[in-house]
């Protein structure tokens, strides 16, 4: 009796885990959703910890705008809505950026300085001159930036 207790118990977790992991709706009007990345190099190095934001050019897609943030490959896994892994198919504008707060050494008077690492063109939703069109599942994008 006790191994049939263990094995209902351990299925009931499982179902419970499951349902609590994956059984949160999607929100109304959400587009399917396709498994993408963006690898986004600076003079063919990967570019760590920059932002990636994909701005639909469709205006059925505009509320689903997909994001991630690079790893040490420079490769940014995209998720819509913020948890969603994914993107919907369509035409993006890709919007590049990464900035780091500079402080002055203990004991030194000054104050805190932004320093980019991309031209400002790539962080912005009109100058971007990066576009990707999402075809596919399982693709991974490939985005080169400049230095400053």
């Amino acid at each position: 009796m006790t191994r049939t207790f263990t094995s209902s118990t351990a299925l009931l977790l499982a179902a419970v885990f499951i349902t609590g992991c994956w059984g949160e709706p999607r929100p109304d009007g959400m587009p399917r959703l396709y498994p993408v990345s963006i690898i986004v190099t600076q003079e063919g190095v990967p570019l760590e910890e920059a932002s990636v934001t994909l701005i639909p050019e469709d205006p059925a897609n505009a509320r689903w705008g997909p994001m991630g943030m690079t790893d040490g490959s420079g490769v940014a896994v995209m998720r819509t809505d913020g948890k969603y892994a994914g993107a919907p198919l369509g035409t993006y504008k890709v919007v590049v950026s990464k900035m780091e707060i500079i402080d002055p050494p203990p004991g030194t008077p000054g104050e805190s300085r932004a320093v980019h690492h991309v031209p400002q063109q790539y962080g912005s939703i009109a100058d971007t001159p990066l576009r990707i069109e999402i075809t596919a599942a399982g693709r991974t994008y490939p985005v080169e930036v400049p230095k400053l």
